[in-house]
């Protein structure tokens, strides 16, 4: 999985369109896309096609941006139009209070692994859920993303030619996290409910 729910385009489609479309297209795929966009619009910056500062800044927006509407749909299935999808899945106003209390507690923490591990799609509306304050959501999470966005920037000027196989690394580290995260989940809903279990026999 990546930071964000992709549109599953191919590197070279990126440049392609990104070619075509200019800052406005790295703009609104920055807002979707993992770092390979950042990797490519940096890549093409190098290429003479972009400014390299507006790329570090227009991706560095999008991410935000990106990352604001993860807290919005979170937000909204707190009380709005996902809460009954929320009721069907059994979070109750108990489950929120627990991770409100987290949040508050851990929030700062979480919101920079997750910017760092590519696991935004979960911490992100986690934050919205537990009502975080914006101004902190958006403070620390432009902390966490301003120094990303440089790296990125520098490792596709310079090794941006390599993109593809870029994307690739990301793809496995992607997946190494989300298998980690599985088997954490699965270890922590083990580790509460089989002690009932085995107190009801």
């Amino acid at each position: 999985m990546m930071e964000r729910l992709s549109f599953m385009l191919s590197p070279d489609t990126i440049v392609h369109l990104l070619e075509q479309y200019g800052y406005l297209f790295l703009f609104l795929i920055a807002v979707v896309e993992g770092p390979i966009i950042t990797i490519i619009g940096a890549f093409l910056a190098s290429q003479g096609y972009f400014n390299i500062v507006a790329v570090y800044l227009i991706v560095s927006g999008g991410d935000l941006f990106g990352d604001l509407i993860y807290y919005a749909i979170g937000r909204i299935g707190r009380t709005g139009a996902l809460a009954g999808l929320r009721q069907w899945l059994g979070m109750t106003g108990e489950h929120f209070e627990q991770l409100e209390r987290y949040i508050e507690k851990h929030g700062v923490k979480i919101l920079f692994f997750a910017k760092y591990t590519q696991t935004g799609f979960l911490a992100l509306p986690a934050s919205g859920a537990a009502r975080m304050p914006i101004g902190k959501f958006l403070w620390y999470n432009t902390l966490g993303t301003l120094p990303k966005s440089l790296v990125l920037v520098l490792i596709g000027y310079f090794f941006g030619y390599a993109y593809n196989s870029i994307n690739g690394y990301f793809g496995k580290i992607s997946l190494l996290f989300f298998g980690v995260l599985l088997l954490g989940g699965a270890y922590l809903v083990l580790r509460r409910y089989l002690p009932a279990f085995h107190e009801k026999d």
